[in-house]
This record gives C-alpha cells, sequence and structure tokens, in this order.
C-alpha cells in the first residue's frame, strides 16, 4: 500500500485525537502486522470498506485508555456492563470518524464503510482480510498507546491511479 493510501488515516487520527482529548498522540514507525493472534490490546473498532476497494480499518487500545478516555469525556459508569457498553459506544464512534475522515481524503476511489464493529477481550481474533497487506500506524498519548490498522485490497487501488 502506498503513503497515499495510509497517510489519510494518519491524519484522521491525529485531529479526531486532538479534538477529543485537546492533545496530539505522537505516531511511530508504520510497520506491517506480523503476529494475529498475540497482541497487548483489549478492545478494538473494526471498520470495513466496501467500493472500488475492499478491506478493514481497525482501531485498537487497552481497557485501560478507554478509562481515561471516558474520564476525560466526563462520562461515567456504575457497573462492569455499563463500561462495556459505552466501550461499545466509544471506540465503535471513533473507528467511525477515523474511516469516514480518511476515506473523504480517498474519495476519488468511491469507497464506502460499513457499521463499525467493537470486540473486547484479551488476545481477541479479528478476520483479517487474505492476501492483503495490513499496515499498522502506532500511537503513543498521553491516555495510553494504540494503534490504527489499515488493510485495503491494493489491486483494486492501483487500477485507480
Amino acid at each position: 500500500m502506498k503513503a497515499v493510501h495510509i497517510n489519510p488515516f494518519l491524519n484522521a487520527t491525529l485531529n479526531l485525537m486532538e479534538n477529543m482529548t485537546g492533545r496530539i498522540p505522537i505516531p511511530g514507525q508504520k510497520s506491517l502486522l506480523q503476529h494475529f493472534h498475540s497482541h497487548r490490546w483489549d478492545v478494538s473498532g473494526v471498520i470495513g470498506v466496501t467500493g472500488n476497494a475492499e478491506g478493514i480499518i481497525a482501531i485498537r487500545m487497552t481497557r485501560n485508555m478507554v478509562e481515561r478516555l471516558l474520564d476525560a469525556s466526563n462520562i461515567f459508569y456504575d457497573d462492569m456492563e455499563e463500561f462495556n457498553d459505552l466501550t461499545n459506544s466509544l471506540i465503535g464512534e471513533i473507528a467511525n470518524v477515523i474511516a469516514g475522515n480518511a476515506l473523504s481524503e480517498i474519495s476519488q476511489y468511491n469507497l464506502n464503510i460499513t457499521v463499525p464493529i467493537v470486540i473486547q477481550g484479551k488476545d481477541h481474533t479479528i478476520a483479517w482480510p487474505r492476501n492483503n497487506p495490513i499496515i499498522v500506524i502506532p500511537f503513543s498519548s498521553a491516555y495510553g498507546p494504540f494503534e490504527v490498522c489499515v488493510s485495503l485490497k491494493e489491486s483494486l487501488l492501483r487500477s485507480f491511479m
């Protein structure tokens, strides 16, 4: 995947997190996802991409970061069930905004996004598309580390360049 396809996700993440928290996260070195089943993330917001390209976008973070984001947003919960519901809403919305804003930057490809799905649990598994590279953009922030993963079918994107 080319930088022209990945940078919109980097920019959308930086903008959202700055607007949401008042602080800009620090992006790390982009890399290819190597370990599919062993990771440190407790929650993932997953969005499908359809249209002239296909793929998945995911934002992944720890429960601690979710707690800190809820606290910073003055959103409180009484029990774990309410925390899990708020986590689903928060991470789903974050994934939706990042994907929507990033894809609007590459709108010439006529891409659409699906409704977000949130997966919770230690070492949860995402069914990544086969034979697509998965680019990981790691971030560090005042609220904790997180990452955005982008997997778009490159052969379809090339035909529109």
